[in-house]
């Protein structure tokens, strides 16, 4: 996803979440005083504070910021490199007393990032970066490839993996930066630390880079915080903490193990030297916060804290409530999946005056979505009580009303975090049988007929709210003329085409090219059907829908790893199809009908592993359809546009007419070539049979094109389909040769090939294949596309379908663009975090000049 499309859809969550009315909150109070906030005159009881230790309000801070204030005025507008604020040696020296090192306070967490990591991991060097470290550190992070360092990304919840990419760089880098958060913010999870150890093991020039903002104050010595505590300090360590949230003041502040390297990075970090300062206000609060640090009193406030995270671990395990990971902590997260669960019981609670915060996409994965609790010295036993009771009754409630289950979110969050598995049963067993009792107390009064257990073939139908869902294995399986009915005119899924590539693509020994095949039919009580799908089960390269200079970057990985970047995939359609595959009767009950439908691709994703769903090629323009799919977690994402050619004349002078002038001098230099060229068709009862050797030259002509068209970056497809297609009814191939005497091949083999689809009034370019030599010098693409045009008029078709990419060429053919998206959802962020690194790489890099591909389609 790019970084357009990505605000797009964090645009549309956050505008769901107002609605909801939840997020983007202004308090009415006049005055604030840690516990609660007051909105439209309701009185909330807050959990969504990060100051851990309730340090806001506390009158030693409060007199810190007047004294400042009254010493040193509002503000000291002068950047550090020149003249700091008085108050910033004080600090300082605080600060190193504290931690144990030498600290460098910056005005913020982030700017300290960018200000220690773009110099410290230059070009010499690489950084490994836990791809759930905080996105201050990500952003540092990419700003450090302006200077040649290299970045690798690895999957939070198979850390352990750092270690063999740390071992590989080590040894061709002057360091290798190990970066992770001490306490990750969402969930709450602690970074392990015996890893961190065996990651400086391996090398001498091994680093950690720390990122314990969360970890700050509420515990450990002076309040050093649980990354200090539990791992020490050393000169092979930089660590960044934050100022603000339990430290209750403003700003960030670095620790180096040597004042060499402090005043290294004070002296070339563009944000400590050019930057605005702390100002100083919170320079007075901050050296408070300090000086209470250093008293007896920062472990009073950490035993009322960890009291109150005691009892919460008890509550919540009592209750049995979906909590993903128990440690000291004050952060809590609690599973529930899509981001519509977490509104809903934000919402309820809320409504009996408590507010607690939906942790969703993007932030954390979009079905890895919660709960987000956290913990202060401020809140009352009664408090944590109150809050932990009222969510266990709203969590299992909303779960039981969506339909899902413990397993559910045992499933969602397998392998979300490193080293963890499923729910222990002992606390699993509460919500389930509570979750369980709520769904039968939700049914009707006569209890439906349990559905039979799934068998190899097709499960037989179950009812739900009077919808009957029919599954099915193989084409085969549903009635033909049904089937075309739906479905038969769009993207390629017609019966006789799915049927040729279930043979061609079931049970290969390529993993790219082995798929597995899902037919869904949704009907009313009456039988009509009111949706109708067909999914694959397939290897997709992750980056088929990026910029080209991005997968030609990928690409490059995968000359040493040809699986990099790849995941199992659930895809509306085929990955030999385009348009949209979906069937909807809007005039039924279709959103019923789609959730059923989603229910069982969901079903599929599951059972077969896969890490992505790609509903694709659907209309774009269709805010209800935009509405229920986010509804369901999947993200939109724009397609390029479809072209498509409706035939209202059946002559070329006909055919002229209808087109403006500007446009008709470019078809007349078509209709004048073509006559250099011979056009022949090979199909089911058409034309000639192509023999293995001119089939291997055609898939040679596919390949070109294939190996350039990174726009839709897919596995290439095999010479077997060719052939299929060369026999099925439901296709033909098209060739054209160019006379010797024209400057055609000697051997008179074709330079130019396309695959067209036909179905009732219908024709579809698919995949071409061209001689790059004839491209330019012969025009044997723009001649390939008119001549598709003519077959078309030839067939009597209504309709041309001319795919996407080559813009230009097609609306000089007449072409009208259909606007299309796909609609997206993936277990976790990783391969979307590496790729937005590898996109942030490719972007550093002289953009590539390319021309528009010569496909009539994607070329899948």
């Amino acid at each position: 996803m790019e970084a357009s499309e990505r605000s797009a859809t964090v645009d549309s969550i956050h505008q769901e979440a107002i609605q909801h009315g939840i997020y983007f909150l202004n308090p009415d109070d006049q005055e604030l005083h840690g516990r609660t906030f007051t909105l439209n005159g309701q009185e909330l009881l807050s959990f969504a504070s990060c100051s851990y230790l309730g340090l806001e309000h506390h009158p030693r801070l409060v007199e810190g910021v007047i004294h400042a204030v009254k010493r040193y005025g509002t503000q000291f507008s002068a950047t550090r490199g020149f003249v700091s604020a008085p108050p910033y040696a004080e600090l300082e020296a605080l600060m190193s007393e504290l931690l144990g090192g030498y600290a460098l306070v910056c005005s913020s967490t982030s700017l300290g990032h960018q200000s220690a990591l773009g110099v410290l991991a230059t070009e010499k060097d690489a950084i490994v970066l836990d791809h759930q470290a905080h996105y201050s550190i990500q952003q540092a992070a990419q700003l450090t490839r302006t200077s040649g360092c290299r970045v690798e990304i690895v999957r939070h919840g198979e850390l352990e993996r750092a270690l063999e990419v740390i071992q590989e760089l080590a040894g061709l880098h002057r360091t290798v930066w190990f970066a992770v958060d001490g306490v990750y913010s969402m969930y709450g999870d602690l970074v392990p630390i015996e890893l961190l150890r065996q990651a400086l093991k391996i090398a001498p020039n091994v680093r950690l880079y720390v990122d314990d903002a969360h970890g700050m104050s509420w515990v450990g010595k002076h309040g050093q915080g649980s990354f200090l505590t539990r791992m020490g300090f050393n000169e092979r360590i930089v660590f960044a903490t934050s100022l603000n949230k339990a430290f209750a003041a403003g700003g960030g502040c670095l620790l180096f193990a040597t004042d060499k390297e402090r005043q290294f990075v004070r002296k070339t970090g563009g944000p400590l030297f050019f930057s605005g300062p702390l100002q100083p206000p919170m320079l007075g609060a901050a050296i408070a916060s300090a000086r209470l640090h250093l008293s007896p009193e920062i472990y009073e406030r950490q035993e009322v804290l960890q009291e109150r995270v005691r009892l919460a671990n008890q509550l919540i395990h009592d209750a049995g409530l979906p909590l993903l990971v128990e440690n000291e902590t004050p952060i809590f997260f609690l599973r529930l999946g899509l981001p519509r669960l977490a509104f809903k019981v934000a919402r309820r609670m809320m409504d009996e005056g408590l507010y607690v915060t939906p942790s969703v996409y993007p932030t954390v994965p979009m079905r890895r979505g919660g709960i987000r609790l956290s913990l202060t010295a401020n809140h009352t036993a009664e408090d944590v009580t109150r809050v932990i009771e009222r969510l266990g009754v709203h969590i299992p409630a909303v779960l039981a009303e969506e339909g899902w289950t413990v397993d559910n979110l045992d499933e969602e969050f397998r392998n979300a975090l490193p080293g963890r598995g499923r729910m222990g049963t002992r606390v699993r067993a509460p919500l389930q049988e509570l979750i369980q009792r709520l769904i039968v107390e939700q049914q009707p009064s006569e209890p439906e007929p349990a559905a039979a257990p799934l068998p190899a073939v097709r499960r037989p139908t179950e009812s739900v709210e009077g919808l009957e869902v029919e599954r099915f294995t193989s084409i085969w399986q549903i009635d033909k003329a049904l089937w075309n009915s739906m479905l038969g005119t769009v993207g390629f899924v017609s019966w006789d085409s799915l049927m040729m590539q279930e043979q061609v693509f079931t049970d290969t020994d390529e993993p790219e090219n082995s798929w597995k095949f899902l037919y869904v039919l949704v009907r009313d009580r009456t039988g009509r059907v009111l949706a109708a799908a067909p999914f694959t089960v397939a290897l997709c390269k992750d980056d088929m829908l990026m910029r080209e200079e991005v997968s030609e970057r990928v690409e490059e990985r995968r000359k040493k790893d040809p699986y990099f970047l790849s995941s199992r995939s659930l895809l509306l359609g085929t990955l030999l199809s385009e348009g949209n595959h979906l069937y909807l009767n809007r005039a039924g009950p279709w959103r019923a009908a789609l959730a059923r439908l989603l229910e069982v691709a969901r079903e599929e994703f599951d059972r077969s592993g896969c890490s992505v769903m790609t509903l694709r090629d659907l209309p774009a323009d269709d805010p209800e359809m935009d509405q229920e799919m986010l509804h369901h977690g999947l993200v939109k994402v724009p397609m390029l546009d479809s072209h498509r050619l409706n035939i209202s004349w059946w002559t070329e002078e006909e055919y002229l007419a209808s087109l403006k002038r500007s446009r008709r001098a470019h078809l007349r230099e078509r209709i004048e070539q073509s006559r250099f060229y011979e056009r022949r068709l090979h199909g089911v009862g058409v034309g000639e049979t192509l023999t293995l050797e001119e089939l291997e030259h055609l898939h040679s002509l596919y390949l070109n094109v294939a190996k350039r068209a990174l726009r839709f970056n897919v596995f290439h497809l095999p010479l077997r389909l060719l052939a299929a297609m060369h026999e099925s009814p439901a296709w033909e191939l098209m060739t054209l040769r160019i006379d010797p005497a024209h400057g055609g091949p000697a051997d008179g083999r074709p330079v130019a090939f396309g695959a067209a689809h036909k179905q009732d009034g219908h024709y579809g370019g698919f995949l071409c294949g061209v001689d790059y030599q004839y491209v330019y010098s012969h025009g044997a693409y723009r001649q390939l596309l008119y001549q598709a045009v003519r077959r078309a008029m030839e067939l009597r078709m209504n309709t041309v379908h001319l795919g996407m990419t080559a813009d230009m060429e097609k609306f000089r053919l007449g072409s009208v663009a259909q606007r299309t998206c796909v609609y997206l959802q993936a277990r976790d962020h990783f391969s979307g975090a590496l790729l937005r690194e590898i996109a942030a790489e490719a972007s550093l890099g002289s953009p590539r000049a390319t021309a528009a591909s010569p496909v009539i389609a994607r070329p899948e």
